[in-house]
């Protein structure tokens, strides 16, 4: 017979309704802010992963998984990793699978596990029928974009500091 035991873990603390509402702005103002310098510039700035990125920028500030060298150094090499096995191997289950796994490999050799980043591949590799990606996409969206949810992640997290 099988049986699962689960483990009883301690709750996460509930956030105060003032990190709950920088979360919200925060977020709301990363994103909306990618998406206008997208408009604006005729340059793509957002992917996917960075609504995850946010999470941690918002709700988690303080891990090391949300620290700049974290989420810029993480989405920049896992995105190359997704572009390497793109045009080195193609799409297939295995290279997709592998190129996911290299990433999380990578990111943990470096010391810059950013676990969005992780998505990078499987967003390169299951999008590449309908987007054509090269090295360019490297600096648009991946690094402006990273560098900048982490600028506003900064001025927003530290807004109530610098009021003092």
């Amino acid at each position: 017979m099988f049986s699962i035991v689960l483990n009883k873990q301690k709750s996460v603390p509930q956030p105060s309704c003032s990190e709950i509402l920088k979360a919200l702005f925060g977020g709301s103002l990363s994103i909306g802010l990618l998406l206008l310098l997208s408009q604006w510039s005729g340059h793509l700035w957002i992917m996917a992963p960075f609504g995850a990125s946010c999470v941690l920028l918002y709700a988690a500030a303080q891990s090391p998984l949300a620290q700049p060298r974290n989420v810029i150094l993480g989405h920049f090499i896992t995105a190359c990793i997704g572009l390497i096995f793109l045009k080195l191997l193609g799409v297939h289950v295995w290279s997709i699978a592998l190129s996911v796994g290299c990433a999380i490999a990578m990111m943990q050799w470096l010391g810059c596990v950013h676990p969005p980043a992780g998505a990078n591949p499987l967003v390169i590799l299951l999008t590449a029928n309908t987007i054509h990606y090269d090295g360019y996409f490297l600096i648009f969206p991946v690094l402006s974009g990273a560098v900048a949810l982490v600028l506003i992640a900064k001025c927003v997290n530290n807004f109530k500091a610098r009021q003092k």
